[in-house]
């Protein structure tokens, strides 16, 4: 498929204390802070396949938000201007709709054919936060068009 995906070069401001969660997946807490000269560009992506749980959704329409503005807008010194959890490169577009066209073993509400939108920070659900009711500060989160592929794709 093709996709419009953002890269930037890893290079942590000199004075940015990079955790070692952040060295060993080579996420960003404070993407500002560590990516820099971002990369914008329509590209080949391998096509994705839906976990046990999750659903393949044909995209109908995706907003642009001011995070994927950000993304690509940098400070004086090239670094992106979105403070926030990242991973380059990755497909942009986290505020979709669209239509399930495949469907996990494991997944039981949903259909092919349903339309859906969904949220873009995907938490386990297991970790201490998760079962605590704070599933936004989930230790293993994810994000659609910000750590994993978005929607801005084919």
């Amino acid at each position: 498929m093709k996709g419009l995906v953002l890269d930037a070069k890893w290079e942590p401001r000199a004075d940015y204390p990079l955790s070692d969660w952040e060295k060993e997946t080579g996420k960003a807490i404070s993407g500002n802070n560590v990516w820099r000269n971002p990369k914008l560009e329509v590209r080949d992506w391998p096509d994705p396949k839906p976990g046990p749980q999750e659903v393949l959704i044909e995209v109908q329409a995706c907003g642009v938000c001011g995070s994927d503005m950000h993304f690509y807008e940098t400070d004086a010194d090239k670094y992106i201007l979105y403070p926030g959890l990242t991973k380059f490169p990755s497909i942009l577009g986290h505020e979709f709709s669209g239509r399930v066209t495949e469907v996990g073993k494991e997944v039981t509400m949903l259909k092919k054919g349903d339309m859906v939108t969904a949220e873009e920070m995907i938490w386990c659900g297991r970790c201490t936060p998760c079962r605590n009711g704070y599933p936004n500060q989930c230790t293993n989160l994810e994000e659609i068009g910000f750590t994993i592929p978005g929607a801005f794709a084919n």
